[in-house]
């Protein structure tokens, strides 16, 4: 016989400890929900912006004045760059809705030759239908958007179907693609601009190492007024700093779920040390130490609340693969299923709760005297 078993303890007075099991589960499935939502949002910036400038950078004129030639003259020289894709004018963007806030979705026009060379690049797919004809009002849209918005091959989009398009005119949707980043493209040069000209007004250039910022560097030094600098550096300092609200958000969010569950399952382990203040009693009585019996019932604390994180764990990611199938993925939305910083936030809640919720309980037994037991004074 173990009287300090901490696993038969919890098995054979299961419904003892059931309260704060189920109360350690709803924390636990709280918290690591709301950091898959948020997870969701991050990706949501990685698909639709971060994921585009790993691979791209655009240099553009807000402006009739050119891009200056020793930038042009730059960028074509150096090693770390891959290939130039020019842009031809911009003819708006379309609006893509997150399982949490939305972003706006680049609506790149680009010369048919350049369209391949471009998805590949990003590790796109076209799964559906073809590259919309250059001049003929096509565009291709994401398997995402249009679940989004129900649409399908042959359907039109546009400012001259709906306002809820921002992007002017009337497009009919010839091909869908699928792959990490959502983009928008036509094919629309109507008024015949040659391709050098419009490489001297914007273009897009692919980067072989990110990580090699040499010519961002020089670029950006004394840049004119009239040049539009979009690196993937620029890009992600913004979304930090969209995205480190909800971080405040969700620290706050945790830190209030700590200190109520440490309140209520403080008052719950102290009910229940009341109840077994007769049985520590009877185990100091007959030689166990003060230490010993605080390890038991740090123990059985723990163990309780290990089984609430994991069950809350399993039940918050069956919540979200539930959402998903039902709700999120046919309309072009998603909850990811795993996130290990929001694991490991929500195991603080039976870390700190397994500490703190003892501090009532152990000031009761370190007043519990063997001599009240052997005397048969209970309380």
């Amino acid at each position: 016989m173990n009287p300090l078993s901490t696993f038969k303890y919890t098995k054979n007075n299961f419904r003892k400890a059931l309260p704060i099991l189920v109360a350690m589960t709803v924390g636990v499935l709280l918290i690591y929900l709301f950091s898959l939502i948020t997870q969701s949002t991050t990706e949501m910036t990685h698909i639709t912006y971060t994921n585009l400038f790993s691979k791209y950078t655009m240099v553009c004129s807000n402006n009739e004045n050119p891009i200056p030639k020793d930038y042009l003259d730059k960028i074509s020289t150096d090693s770390n760059v891959g290939h130039i894709i020019p842009l031809i004018k911009n003819e708006g963007n379309l609006q893509y809705n997150g399982a949490f806030g939305s972003m706006t979705i680049n609506c790149l026009n680009l010369y048919k030759d350049d369209i391949s060379k471009f998805l590949d690049s990003l590790n796109v797919k076209l799964t559906k239908g073809t590259f919309p004809k250059e001049n003929t009002n096509e565009i291709i849209v994401s398997k995402e958007y249009a679940l989004q918005k129900k649409l399908k091959i042959g359907d039109y989009i546009g400012s001259e179907v709906s306002f809820s398009y921002g992007i002017n005119g009337k497009y009919k949707i010839t091909g869908i693609t699928e792959g990490p980043a959502i983009v928008a493209i036509i094919s629309n040069n109507k008024e015949n601009i040659p391709r050098e000209k419009i490489m001297n007004q914007a273009i897009l250039f692919s980067i072989k190492n990110i990580k090699d910022k040499s010519l961002i560097n020089y670029l950006s030094q004394d840049t004119p007024k009239n040049i539009i600098i979009t690196d993937y550096y620029s890009v992600k300092n913004t979304m930090d700093d969209m995205l480190s609200i909800i971080g405040t958000l969700t620290f706050t969010l945790t830190s209030m779920i700590i200190i109520v569950m440490c309140i209520s399952l403080g008052n719950l382990n102290y009910i229940s040390f009341l109840n077994r203040k007769y049985e520590f009693g009877v185990l100091s009585a007959v030689g166990y130490q003060k230490s010993s019996l605080y390890f038991k019932l740090w123990k059985e604390n723990s163990f309780v609340c290990l089984l609430g994180y994991i069950s809350g764990m399993l039940l918050t990611t069956l919540v979200a693969f539930l959402l998903n199938q039902a709700v999120l993925y046919p309309t072009g939305k998603f909850i990811p299923l795993w996130n290990g910083s929001g694991a490991a936030t929500a195991f603080l809640i039976p870390v700190f709760v397994s500490f703190l919720s003892l501090i009532l309980p152990i000031k009761e037994l370190m007043k519990t005297e063997a001599l009240d037991v052997i005397g048969g004074v209970i309380w």
